[in-house]
């Protein structure tokens, strides 16, 4: 799958605003953990599965169940996955699993959009670019939000496209 124009410029003005200034250039809507320093941006693109669960109220509701995504350079070229866990790899073969629930949420109003989000990292192994990653970024996203139609079945599942930027963060100092 081919990245277009448009994500490779954002990508682009989004690693020099931040590579610029981490701090003083916030994403809007979640602010980044003071004292970090940039490591690693890449564009994820995949798709955000979901699986039916019982709704008390009444049938059936879509629940997160994984994200499946490939991690890319400006350019296209594969670089790593995204995946349940939520985990992130690296093609150098370090890895790293999130803290759940994410320390910051931001979804803007009427969004069709999966939200933005902050996650403490918790586990890491292998060495490479992600063993002293803190934190991950997931902003800029497009697409990823469960159907608006119920699931009908407690065997139906969704794949939903989406596309995001993720930024790796290291505590400085």
């Amino acid at each position: 799958m081919k990245i277009d124009r448009p994500w490779i410029l954002l990508l682009g003005f989004t690693c020099f605003a931040i590579c610029g200034s981490l701090l003083a250039q916030e994403p809007p809507g979640i602010s980044l953990p003071e004292n970090s320093r940039l490591v690693w941006a890449v564009v994820g693109e995949g798709v955000q599965i979901y699986e039916a669960k019982s709704n008390p109220a009444r049938g059936y509701k879509w629940t997160l169940k994984a994200p499946e995504a490939e991690l890319k350079d400006l350019s296209g070229k594969p670089l790593g996955k995204h995946f349940a866990g939520p985990g992130w790899s690296a093609n150098d073969g370090s890895e790293i699993e999130g803290a759940l629930p994410p320390l910051k949420t931001w979804t803007p109003d009427h969004s069709k959009n999966i939200a933005w989000l902050l996650v403490a990292v918790k586990s890491r192994s292998g060495a490479g670019l992600l063993e002293k990653v803190d934190y991950v970024v997931r902003i800029s996203t497009e697409g990823g939000v469960p159907p608006d139609e119920p699931p009908a079945s407690e065997r139906d599942t969704a794949k939903v496209n989406y596309r995001a930027i993720y930024l790796f963060l290291q505590k400085a100092g």
